[in-house]
């Protein structure tokens, strides 16, 4: 990253900061209905009998329109929010083998993560495993779209300062 004013520097920092715990808690709430479990994700989507599901109360199947509404309002977020981490990222200067294998690693926990519901719902209770997954690469691709610029920003110095949009 090229040597930015404090303030740029706070900035990006602070953002970074902000959207890790806004997917630590997103991460909490999907483990707070799931556990992470393949069969707590199974009930919560497809609805338990006889006090199977989270807690000590029943639960309904998701309906096709509680489904859709849940991938649209992600289908519009997620994507949103990895591309404006992939470009603090693509400002930093780590290999381009890395920023790819990130990008990429994010697309595809994306594609997972907005598809995983509808396919348990609808499809296969083996989908399970397919969000949980997305979960642990989305999370790998958060640390780096964090750790990577803020390391990068805070203990290089760099030539000098680069015209970028920021």
């Amino acid at each position: 990253m090229p040597v930015y004013s404090i303030s740029k520097k706070i900035f990006i920092t602070f953002f970074l900061i902000a959207m890790g715990t806004a997917f630590f808690f997103s991460c909490l709430n999907s483990y707070d209905r799931t556990k992470f479990s393949p069969k707590q994700t199974i009930n919560h989507y497809k609805g338990s009998e006889g006090n199977q599901g989270y807690g000590e109360v029943s639960s309904y199947p998701m309906s096709y329109r509680e489904v859709i509404e849940v991938m649209h309002v992600h289908a519009f977020l997620i994507p949103l929010i990895i591309f404006v981490m992939s470009r603090i990222l693509s400002m930093t200067g780590t290999g381009e083998g890395i920023k790819t294998t990130v990008y990429i690693s994010a697309f595809i926990g994306t594609i997972m993560n907005l598809s995983g519901p509808y396919l348990i719902r609808y499809t296969s209770e083996i989908f399970t495993i397919f969000l949980i997954a997305s979960y642990i690469i989305l999370g790998s691709c958060f640390i780096t779209f964090i750790s990577l610029p803020v390391y990068k920003m805070w203990s290089r110095v760099a030539a000098g300062e680069a015209d970028y949009w920021l």
